[in-house]
């Protein structure tokens, strides 16, 4: 982790979160006088599970991981957040132990902001309020889709699903670079890494996919979308 002495003011900020977009100049002074900005390479642990909860997390730039931890081997992968989004709105009003982990992907940079104020403006902004429930509607939808996945769909399916929501949600291309391991893949999917292995071989095999030392390349769309609906 690096500490970025040149963080930039929120008010001048050009990749602002929308929900920002709803406070006002002073609203948004207070919030940039009571944050840092962090810089994680890859891999780097950005918070652990079992923590105070302190601070919302905003991704500037780069590639997270939310995850569970099982065991000392074993995680559950929650979701990946690409740049522009809120990490840790769950913890609002709630929990004062974080309920998960968060790791960089790809190297990351991080606006850390104190919990307080974002407490505080939720109560006294009624627009920034709604844009926020918006964003934690969106996030409990993913968990709910996540669950039927994992308890409903066979492991193609549940494949075939991880790599339409990475074309769609990640890297908005059905061409993109991946930077998931295969490990990354199987803790998302419910799936041992050997069936992810097999998995994307298959893919590869039956034309649906190409895949180039992680240069990924979705070729047949409508038969993955098959697989993940009836997988």
């Amino acid at each position: 982790m690096i500490d970025s002495s040149t963080k930039s003011s929120c008010l001048l900020c050009q990749n602002k979160s929308a929900c920002f977009e709803k406070l006002t100049e002073e609203e948004l002074m207070s919030v940039d006088e009571r944050r840092v900005e962090l810089h994680y390479r890859k891999g780097e642990v950005i918070a652990k599970q079992g923590s105070f909860v302190t601070h919302i997390l905003f991704l500037k730039k780069g590639l997270t991981k939310i995850y569970r931890e099982i065991d000392k081997d074993n995680n559950l992968i929650l979701n990946f957040y690409p740049s522009g989004k809120l990490m840790g709105l769950s913890s609002l009003y709630m929990n004062s132990i974080l309920q998960f982990s968060i790791a960089a992907v790809e190297d990351s940079v991080i606006c850390a902001m104190d919990i307080h104020i974002f407490e505080k403006f939720v109560r006294q902004n009624g627009q920034f309020a709604a844009s926020i429930i918006h964003a934690i509607n969106q996030h409990f939808s993913h968990r709910t889709e996540k669950l039927v996945s994992l308890t409903q769909k066979q492991m193609n399916g549940r494949l075939a699903e991880a790599f339409l929501f990475f074309a769609d949600q990640l890297y908005n291309s059905d061409s993109f670079h991946l930077s998931l391991t295969r490990k990354d893949i199987a803790e998302f999917t419910g799936m041992s890494v050997m069936s992810v292995v097999r998995g994307i071989k298959d893919f590869k095999e039956n034309g649906i996919l190409e895949d180039n030392n992680g240069d990924i390349t979705i070729l047949k769309r409508e038969l993955l979308e098959k697989i993940s609906q009836t997988g």
